[in-house]
């Protein structure tokens, strides 16, 4: 770059008006430059790094570290210790930093460790922050009253299937297998008996026709947590295991997991005609849609559901939902064209994906509408985004009262529980629906 006192290009002047403009060009560049140390945008603010506890006795620590160097490093956003003791060292309290972390990982569990430490234990599993045991041993709990039924969520027996090794991996629908494409376990487990009412089993092996649950999930109401059953040395050491874990860990603090999908099954539903859709965002929250009442029954703060009720049964049990429902719909056909008490004319023509999300197509009084579900900017709020195709009669929109949600519209006339596309030609507009009093789950 050219200073003011380096000589001019040929055919150029210098004035004072040049002078000034580059000084003061320069001045204001600096004071911008201030501003942005002073004030930086919120466009470059980063998501803080998640703190993460590896905690076990002194017979786990290579395999922590091997954790700790493979999926739970910076690349991973996280910032993680090991907390163990080495054998025979004295038994100085050394789980105090069990306070400052986000996330603990204790792999079989603490072990034998001081009254203090014990103490910190007890502490961590009642703060609200996140938790993930692998192959949870609870001769290692000892310093936690009930810890197979309050915690963990079931009871360990014996080995499963005499000792063979599992044959078959089932991945059921979730978040936590966000670039997981397959799971490898030639290892004997041991089998926990029936899961918590709320505990939702997201992995399971089978040994002919005996099945065994490999990881489950709970949201209690003092933490999340996460228990996966197999965890050796070479499993800690594959890299699709410890994209698993890593998974697992963001879960556990409701942090977004980097490849997760959308799920969207058509099943048997709870409350619904035969042939709704279960739809779960990665980021939340969940729905179900039922396309004979022609909208969406209820939307709920939790994960994808659980079909095992409707596959092993013979009675077509609907599929299980885990996590509190903060919105419900009951009116027929809400949607509807001409006006809000002319006879509904709702149509499900089917479904696609557009950029990673679920995009349902309606027919409605003879006009095209395309519904797409996504996460909305507060924390567990759904987006639904509407595009309409041209036609002559407009459509109405009828909304419920609901004690748990508010609902948003742009892009479309509201008054009162009714809303109006009056619109003739092609366009869209967008429902928020927003929990009352919470803003992330």
């Amino acid at each position: 770059m050219r200073s003011i006192g380096s000589p001019l290009r040929p055919g150029t002047r210098r004035n004072a008006d040049n002078v000034i403009h580059v000084r003061t060009s320069r001045i204001l560049a600096l004071l911008a430059g201030l501003v942005l140390v002073a004030f930086p945008l919120r466009a470059a603010q980063t998501v803080e790094m998640l703190r993460v506890g590896l905690v076990g006795d002194a017979a786990a620590v290579a395999s922590l570290r091997t954790l700790q160097a493979g999926g739970l490093g910076r690349t991973s956003g996280f910032d993680s210790r090991v907390m163990s003791r080495a054998a025979n060292a004295p038994a100085a309290a050394i789980l105090a930093d069990l306070r400052n972390v986000d996330v603990a990982i204790f792999h079989r569990g603490p072990g034998s460790v001081s009254e203090e430490d014990a103490a910190h234990v007890r502490e961590f599993l009642k703060s609200g922050k996140g938790c993930v045991i692998l192959a949870a041993d609870p001769a290692a709990w000892s310093m936690v009253n009930e810890f197979q039924p309050d915690v963990l969520g079931a009871t360990r027996g014996d080995v499963f299937a005499g000792g063979a090794p599992v044959a078959l991996i089932n991945l059921y629908p979730h978040p936590i297998f966000g670039g997981v494409s397959g799971l490898d376990i030639r290892a004997a487990v041991p089998q926990f008996g029936e899961l918590a009412a709320d505990a939702q089993m997201i992995m399971e092996g089978t040994v002919g026709e005996a099945t065994a649950p490999l990881a489950w999930v709970r949201r209690r109401p003092t933490g999340r947590l996460c228990h996966i059953v197999a965890a050796d040395d070479s499993l800690l050491a594959d890299p699709a295991y410890q994209t698993f874990i890593a998974n697992a860990v963001r879960w556990t603090v409701g942090r977004s997991i980097p490849q997760a999908t959308t799920a969207v099954q058509r099943t048997f539903m709870p409350e619904a005609y035969p042939g709704a859709f279960a739809v779960t965002l990665p980021g939340g929250p969940s729905l179900c849609l039922d396309p004979v009442r022609g909208g969406i029954n209820y939307i709920w703060d939790g994960d994808f559901v659980d079909l095992r009720p409707r596959w092993i049964t013979k009675q077509g049990e609907p599929a299980r939902i885990f996590g509190p429902v903060f919105y419900r719909e009951q009116a027929w056909q809400p949607l509807r064209a001409g006006s809000p008490s002319d006879e509904p004319d709702f149509q499900l023509r089917g479904y696609t994906f557009r950029d990673g999300s679920p995009e349902f197509h309606y027919s409605v009084g003879g006009r095209d509408v395309f519904e797409r579900f996504e996460s909305g900017q507060q924390g567990g709020a759904l987006l639904r985004r509407f595009r309409v195709g041209p036609g002559a009669p407009p459509l109405w929109m009828r909304f419920e009262p609901q004690e748990g949600a508010e609902i948003i519209v742009k892009g479309i006339e509201r008054d009162g529980d009714l809303a109006c596309y009056a619109s003739t030609g092609a366009g869209e507009f967008t429902i928020e629906i927003r929990r009352k009093g919470d803003a992330a789950p």
